[in-house]
């Protein structure tokens, strides 16, 4: 008799990714304490809407300091200087999804300082003994990205070409992987450190080619570097704004070490990444004297995103990749904005994103069109103006607009507040008939107004073509069709009138009825087809 075959072996499960679970500020920037302002991300992406002066960009600056292997500026300079807490109080910390318990960054330990004392383990911890390596490895591969960042890569230049050489080394490649002899690797931020500690005080024959070969192993790398760059530069860029704008590839001649004299001249010669910009086939020498500022934003973007797609491969699977973009999108227009979700969801999915703005109107077209289940939404706004030390005011919202001001229907009918009630279902409703058209891809008739005698596109126009839609999916033709016609029958009898002044006595259950269809409808239209 044949022995039974082997059972086939389960292959192990991939590790989750890490990702932040929370973050909490304590008499950080806009947030003076005593008690923490805190952000449950649950390990999703978070879209932050704040007014200026509310606290907002207090957010990307607790991210970029505790997530770097030097901060720019010391925990205590970012004190809340109203707060007249001590300085102990001030801390930044984060909750990862793999641990209850908090790292921090207070006013006597950063979470990448270095203890000599503990032992080292790889080669980032023979730098930074004793930090914590989640907080490490973020720290070399995340990126933190503000409207200024993207100046850096045009107007910061004048009007002379673009050099791209120090933001390349400093931030877009500097964890590239180079293979080395012995089959292990060194990054570009690595070889970049091996040629300025070859410089030699003394021009021996040893000590020169010791930093020739360092330049050489260096331009080896970074034009390795340069050439899986560059394809994702365009792809980006035709993402963002289509083929208008093109870049050629990278110009980089190579670092030589100049051998001077005088040892204020013996210096790194090249440092030179010229960036050769193209619209609609005309080569521009300086593109930020010619570039609109949405193209020029668009090209900074895809700059800087592609340099993180570029080293996405040095990280483990279950690492943390951290992107934080606050306020990049104001040299946008909102048609130019859109894309850029598409591209944090389709290449940006594995990911953990923080998108943060101070324009409303972008913050509520964007959290109806983020995917549900992966993101989470926070609106921020100035605390009491009287206070001494105002603390801002955090407070979540749905990332769908409609179910929002749906969910403020729910609490307001639990009051006496039943006009109020109607009119958030109301604008739930007027709001959740335009994204299931989109959402459908139904199209609508263009007018323009007020120059012809009909009036713009009502929420009834909408609907009607709701009524016609033949349902695909997971909705039954026969539930939608029952959906729609109680929506309509509940707006014409309760959602309208209680939007005049002369509104009728209508009573509670009817606009509890309303609010039920209304729920009903976006869930169905919440359905992709």
């Amino acid at each position: 008799m044949n022995a039974p075959a082997p059972a086939a072996e389960t292959a192990a499960p991939a590790p989750s990714p890490l990702r932040i679970q929370r973050l909490s500020l304590t008499d950080f920037r806009a947030f003076p304490g005593p008690a923490p302002a805190e952000f449950n991300l649950d390990g999703k992406n978070l879209l932050v809407y704040g007014e200026n002066g509310s606290g907002k960009s207090s957010i990307f600056h607790a991210l970029n300091g505790f997530f770097s292997l030097k901060p720019a500026r010391t925990l205590l300079n970012q004190k809340n200087v109203f707060s007249a807490q001590p300085d102990t109080t001030c801390k930044v910390e984060v909750i990862f999804t793999n641990d209850d318990k908090p790292i921090e960054w207070n006013s006597s330990k950063h979470p990448c300082a270095t203890d000599l004392s503990r032992p080292a383990s790889g080669w980032y911890h023979f730098f930074f003994r004793g930090a914590d390596a989640r907080v490490l490895l973020t720290a070399l591969r995340g990126s933190f990205l503000d409207y200024r960042s993207l100046l850096d890569t045009n107007y910061k230049h004048g009007g002379n070409k673009i050099n791209l050489f120090d933001i390349a080394v400093e931030r877009l490649l500097s964890d590239f992987p180079v293979p080395v002899a012995g089959g292990t690797s060194r990054t570009i931020g690595e070889l970049w450190q091996a040629v300025e500690q070859a410089k030699p005080e003394k021009h021996t024959k040893t000590a020169l080619a010791k930093v020739n070969q360092a330049c050489a192993d260096f331009n080896n790398g970074f034009n390795q570097a340069l050439a899986e760059l560059h394809p994702l530069v365009g792809a980006l860029l035709g993402d963002l704004i289509g083929a208008d704008v093109t870049i050629a590839p990278f110009v980089f001649g190579g670092i030589t070490y100049a051998v001077a004299h005088y040892k204020r001249d013996r210096v790194i010669a090249g440092r030179s990444l010229t960036l050769n910009v193209s619209y609609r086939t005309r080569a521009l020498a300086t593109p930020q004297n010619f570039l609109n500022e949405a193209r020029l934003s668009a090209l900074a973007l895809a700059i800087y995103l592609a340099g993180r797609l570029a080293c996405t491969p040095t990280a483990t699977a279950d690492a943390l990749k951290l992107l934080v973009l606050d306020d990049v999108l104001i040299g946008l227009d909102h048609s130019n904005r859109l894309p850029v979700l598409d591209v944090l969801d389709s290449r940006f999915s594995d990911w953990q994103t923080v998108l943060l703005t101070h324009d409303r109107n972008w913050f509520d077209l964007a959290r109806s069109h983020l995917p549900e289940g992966g993101w989470k939404c926070v609106e921020i706004y100035e605390g009491d103006s009287a206070a001494t030390a105002p603390m801002p005011i955090v407070r979540p919202v749905q990332n769908r607009p409609a179910l929002a001001l749906l969910e403020k229907a729910k609490e307001l009918i639990k009051t006496s507040y039943v006009e109020a009630a109607a009119n958030y279902a109301r604008q739930s409703f007027e709001l959740g008939v335009r994204s299931a058209c989109e959402l459908k891809g139904i199209n609508m008739p263009y007018r323009v107004y007020p120059k012809t005698s009909k009036p713009p596109l009502q929420a009834q126009d909408f609907l009607n073509r709701l009524k016609t839609w033949r349902v695909t999916g997971g909705v039954k033709q026969a539930d939608w069709d029952v959906a729609i016609k109680r929506l309509e029958e509940l707006k014409n009898v309760v959602m309208n009138p209680y939007s005049h002044p002369d509104a009728p006595n209508i009573p509670k259950q009817e606009v509890e009825r309303a609010i039920d269809a209304v729920e009903k409808f976006l869930e169905m239209a919440g359905k992709k087809p």
